[in-house]
């Protein structure tokens, strides 16, 4: 399975890639938390998940939808038929439409579309006919092929999820997310100040700038305590803090939760805090010795 954008009149048809995105929800997604969210760049594209088969009988192909305008799409299933002669194959579309701010099943396996054989040498397409997938195997025999469940042909954005086809089940549950840590120093006397940076990246290695909040502890306590505010990056992709150490502790960089991933934490880094060097105490001066006073001679 794999997310593609298609024609809404025609699957070869003018199409423009969509702009997508991960959401929490909207409201109880179907599966897990999170779906996946497509923007269409305008009407006239059709854009959903395709999932390639080796048999239409078997396919079972289904998708959840849920668009806060309502949406409108298209279904287009091509198979090479048992009874298709060489250099053709069967062509189905069916037209789909989702009303507003509420999830549908959408099930493409149920729907009647509309078939055409099509010559794949010349693309003239002939014996128009109308029947759900199970009745078109029934009257031509089953084949391999492949299915695109598309919306937003009016332009209006949308979430899919819960994908199912070929017994197998779709969800999307967001991005994978890895946040750094690294220190100024790995120890320093108390009172010194202390950066701190991190950033975050996805699993190729991008940085997806997500904002991180600093946490600091005793060694070996059980809570965090929060010792930044929420601290964005900065033009070379790391957010930075700097704090002001008293005693030794270790410190973690949190990545709240977000609508494309889950809440993370960096590894955990000891900063080892010595005292800060005592004065001596100051030396009062020693008084001098009192003088007796001298008695007069009578003369």
């Amino acid at each position: 399975m794999h997310l593609t954008y298609v024609g809404c009149d025609a699957i070869g048809g003018p199409a423009t890639a969509p702009s997508t995105r991960i959401n929490r929800g909207p409201d109880a997604a179907p599966l897990g938390r999170r779906s996946f969210g497509l923007v269409p760049a305008g009407p006239g594209t059709a854009a959903g998940p395709t999932i390639s088969f080796l048999s239409m009988a078997a396919l079972g192909a289904a998708v959840d939808v849920r668009s806060e305008s309502g949406t409108t799409g298209a279904s287009y299933i091509w198979v090479t038929s048992l009874d298709a002669p060489a250099g053709h194959a069967w062509r189905g579309r069916a037209p789909l439409a989702v009303p507003p701010a509420t999830w549908q099943h959408v099930d493409t396996a149920s729907l009647t579309h509309e078939w055409h054989l099509v010559d794949l040498t010349t693309g003239m397409a002939t014996a128009v006919e109308s029947a759900t997938p199970a009745e078109f195997v029934a009257r031509h025999g089953d084949g391999a092929g492949y299915v695109v469940t598309g919306f937003g042909c009016d332009g209006n954005s949308f979430n899919v999820d819960a994908i199912r086809g070929n017994g197998r089940v779709w969800d999307f549950e967001g991005l994978t997310l890895a946040t750094s840590i690294t220190t100024s120093a790995p120890g320093l006397a108390a009172g010194e100040q202390l950066t701190v940076a991190g950033s975050v990246t996805d699993g190729s290695g991008r940085v997806t700038g997500d904002p991180l909040v600093l946490q600091a502890r005793a060694p070996g306590a059980a809570e965090w305590t929060d010792v930044s505010p929420l601290t964005y990056m900065g033009p070379d992709g790391s957010s930075r803090a700097t704090v002001t150490v008293t005693e030794t502790q270790e410190l973690r960089w949190l990545r709240p939760e977000s609508e494309y991933a889950d809440a993370g934490t960096s590894d955990v880094v000891l900063v080892t805090v010595t005292p800060a060097p005592s004065e001596p105490p100051s030396q009062a001066p020693t008084p001098a010795p009192e003088q007796s006073p001298t008695a007069a001679t009578a003369g």
